[in-house]
């Protein structure tokens, strides 16, 4: 596109800009408007639209592993529902599609934080790439049947519902910008990981995506007990000082909702956990739990995986490091996900250690275990049942070390080398690093994922039931610092 590239919409016109890499970029569209507590409703603009600056992030609290991931948080607001899109040099037409989720615990993040920037992506692989905002934190997954309008509507879930209607857009609008919406992949990091597998078995976005990319899930925390969201709504209404009455957080300002959410993490009921405002099962929305459900909708292709050293990222990052002594090592591993026996976990971990000249210490121990027990482990076991139910993946893993060696191949490494920002000299290049070997990386994954969604398969063959690692192609093998168990 030359001079100022235009697309037009129903709505009216778009005018975005052109970036270095020569695609172009849209930046802030509306796709729906937020009520709080409600499914997304149909967005309202029309005429001229410029869009060559980012839009508003969800509202959110500052949270040191944010800044860390995400750099220096964007204005705030809680209407907040825009989408992104970078589409090739010449515009394309018919191009494939990836629809990028972002993550952060669902508490925070942003879709345009400069490690998500898709245009050198779309450039090089010729692709359109859209990513998205979505509610977060207690005023997108607070979930509680009071919440609901009606009996059978939804009552949470609300950041799932944002991104079923982001899609939805994408399907509708994304040919004006050289897209293909039969040929949409559905992508996402960590949290936004676990969102695209809750659209696996949630039926509202059967026909909007047909491949799916699932960086480092953390699958326990896909979908959480009803019972957990109620007793957590039920706590910050109380906070409020609204008793039981949750039409009280209605009315609050959307940052005091925010402040009140960080202030409940403190209360001795759930000091140590992430809270309750997370996706929920329910009937509406989210019907079953995604590590149950490895077979929902096996026609969707999936590729999936994780790096080397997930864990670093929960016990080394943005100044945490715990070093407990032998017991609380012991109580910290009892409380791990999948954890059965804290004792010969700890035992089998550092053999592994010794066998590989690894460190032994309490601190990476921790990461070792942490490693398998919250990513690697279930994310491997649900690759293999999807397979064995009939399903094509393909798995891969990131061995690639960042910049930091204490830190090694982090959860979220990847990310900068996908979308090639490792060179951003923010967050990108702090995770990722910036020289020839991250250059290198970055070259191999931006190639294969480009392939995957064009629909050329990701260049090594899918994994085959009954198969071990030997089908999993490693990406920067041996540089990672805490070299993880090939069980």
């Amino acid at each position: 596109m030359s001079g100022t590239p235009v697309v037009q919409l129903p709505q009216g016109r778009v005018r975005g800009r052109t970036t270095p890499s020569g695609a172009a970029a849209f930046l802030g569209i509306p796709y729906a408007r937020v009520e709080r507590f409600a499914p997304p409703l149909p967005a309202q603009w029309a005429g001229d639209l410029v869009a060559d600056t980012p839009g508003p992030a969800a509202p959110q609290p500052r949270r040191p592993i944010a800044q860390f991931t995400h750099g220096e948080p964007p204005g705030t607001d809680e209407q907040c529902l825009s989408v992104n899109v970078w589409t090739p040099p010449g515009g394309g037409e018919g191009a494939a599609v990836l629809v990028w989720i972002h993550g952060g615990g669902f508490a925070v993040g942003w879709s345009t934080a400069s490690l998500y920037d898709g245009a050198r992506l779309a450039a090089e692989q010729g692709i359109v790439v859209v990513s998205l905002n979505y509610r977060l934190g207690s005023l997108g997954w607070l979930a509680h049947p009071d919440l609901a309008p009606r009996p059978g509507a939804p009552a949470a879930n609300w950041g799932l519902q944002d991104q079923v209607a982001a899609l939805r857009w994408v399907h509708d609008h994304v040919a004006a910008f050289g897209g293909d919406p039969s040929r949409v992949t559905l992508a996402g990091q960590s949290a936004g990981a676990l969102s695209v597998m809750d659209h696996l078995v949630g039926g509202a976005t059967h026909g909007l995506f047909a491949r799916a990319i699932l960086e480092s899930p953390p699958i326990f925390d896909a979908a959480h007990d009803p019972d957990l969201g109620r007793r957590w709504a039920e706590a910050l209404a109380r906070a409020a000082g609204g008793g039981d009455d949750l039409a009280v957080l209605r009315a609050l300002p959307a940052q005091r909702v925010v402040e009140l959410h960080e202030e409940l993490l403190g209360d001795p009921e759930f000091r140590g956990t992430r809270g309750g405002a997370l996706p929920t099962i329910e009937a509406a929305t989210l019907p079953v739990a995604p590590a149950d459900a490895p077979a929902a909708r096996l026609d969707v292709e999936v590729l999936i995986g994780t790096t080397a050293d997930e864990a670093t990222f929960f016990f080394r990052a943005a100044g945490r490091r715990p070093e407990p002594d032998e017991a609380g090592l012991l109580a910290m591993v009892a409380h791990l996900p999948g954890v059965q026996d804290a004792a010969a976990a700890i035992a089998r971990a550092r053999a592994d250690a010794a066998a590989a000249g690894a460190p032994q210490d309490t601190n990476s121990t921790l990461v070792r275990i942490a490693t398998e027990a919250m990513v690697a482990g279930s994310t491997a076991r649900w690759a293999a049942a999807r397979v064995a139910a009939g399903g094509r993946v393909h798995r891969f893993r990131v061995d690639h070390a960042g910049a930091d060696p204490d830190l090694g191949a982090i959860h979220t490494v990847e990310v900068p080398l996908v979308f090639g920002t490792y060179d951003d000299g923010g967050p990108g290049t702090r995770l990722a690093g910036d020289g020839p070997r991250s250059a290198t990386v970055s070259g191999q994954m931006m190639a294969a994922w480009g392939a995957f969604v064009r629909g050329e398969g990701p260049g090594w063959p899918p994994l085959e039931s009954g198969a071990g690692d030997e089908s999993m192609r490693v990406f920067g093998s041996a540089t990672a610092a805490l070299p993880v168990s090939e069980k």
